[in-house]
């Protein structure tokens, strides 16, 4: 690792360098000299890449370069993206590894396994470097982090393929489709794309340029995206309200401070008769409906029928 060590320093030195030289060039944009030292220090900085990319995929390190595609983006700016991304990356790997997750509590094990490590930055397209740890056994077999790293690119390019997303959502839950979200609005609302290079030890790329336009495109498309998830059950309770007008009910359960309120088709009529207050089990059609976007939960509910009449218990 020391020789990781020692090329980050180099690098590190000579975006300072570049940077400096670069600072001076509006005042002295008649030097040749200092027009030659820039692109002299660029070719090493650019030599340098190569050399430190080598030295970490020999000891098992995976190499992400990450461009924010504006020259001189504000801080809050940069740290949003990058924030946004670790944490998309890092939800899509827990899904994958330990199953579908509907809420964004990482295991500490994902939280370890895929921090991404700062190695260096780079100017133009104002860029940083990371490194993380992904040695594999047999190099043709993709690692939980190579599907990880897979996964968050294919749907930050995704736009408005709904069905793609909801094909994800289907395997990996809906956290990790909403930490996508959130990294999409964050360039989408800043206005700033970004270039993603990740490097893998088999020296296969994934290389994507994602534009503001494209995650302000996918951002809307996950904000009209949303789940129904169905389920019918019988509760036992109390009937204490119904109108068959605006067939709408007021139920409460045994054990529950929660009423159950809904509406209802044919469960109450002339032909089915209902009696106010008395306990029945009532079957009742639960709709849940989760925003993509913003993991909401609008819950409405359905009387499907009224069964099992039973005494009021005092």
């Amino acid at each position: 690792m020391s020789i990781l060590l020692h090329l980050q320093d180099k690098l590190r030195r000579t975006t300072a360098a570049i940077g400096r030289l670069e600072a001076e060039l509006p005042n002295r944009l008649e030097s040749r000299a200092l027009q030659s030292n820039i692109l002299s220090l660029r070719k090493l900085h650019q030599n340098l890449q190569h050399e430190f990319q080598a030295a970490a995929l020999e000891v098992g390190l995976d190499v992400c370069h990450y461009g924010i595609l504006e020259d001189n983006p504000p801080a809050k700016v940069f740290a949003r993206a990058i924030g946004s991304f670790q944490e998309a990356f890092s939800l899509v790997y827990d899904a994958l590894k330990n199953g579908p997750k509907s809420r964004r509590d990482l295991s500490a094990e994902a939280t370890y396994k895929t921090e991404l490590r700062l190695a260096y930055s780079y100017a133009g397209s104002f860029g940083v470097v990371f490194t993380i740890p992904n040695s594999k056994l047999f190099p043709d077999i993709p690692t939980y982090l190579d599907e990880a790293a897979r996964v968050v690119l294919a749907v930050g390019k995704a736009r408005d393929d709904t069905a793609m997303v909801t094909s994800i959502a289907k395997e990996l839950g809906r956290a990790p489709i909403a930490a996508i979200y959130d990294w999409a609005k964050t360039n989408a609302q800043s206005r700033t794309g970004a270039e993603i290079q990740w490097i893998h030890q088999n020296a296969t790329r994934d290389n994507v340029i994602i534009q503001a336009v494209e995650f302000s495109a996918l951002s809307a498309s996950l904000e009209r995206k949303s789940e129904d998830v169905t389920r019918e059950e019988p509760v036992q309770g109390v009937l204490v309200g119904a109108d068959i007008v605006s067939r709408r009910f007021h139920f409460i359960p045994d054990g529950s401070d929660e009423p159950i309120r809904g509406r209802f088709i044919d469960a109450i009529s002339e032909e089915h008769r209902a009696q106010i207050p008395v306990r029945y089990t009532a079957i009742i059609k639960k709709i849940t409906q989760v925003s993509y976007a913003t993991e909401i939960e609008n819950t409405t509910y359905v009387l499907l029928r009224l069964v099992d009449v039973q005494p009021i218990i005092k």
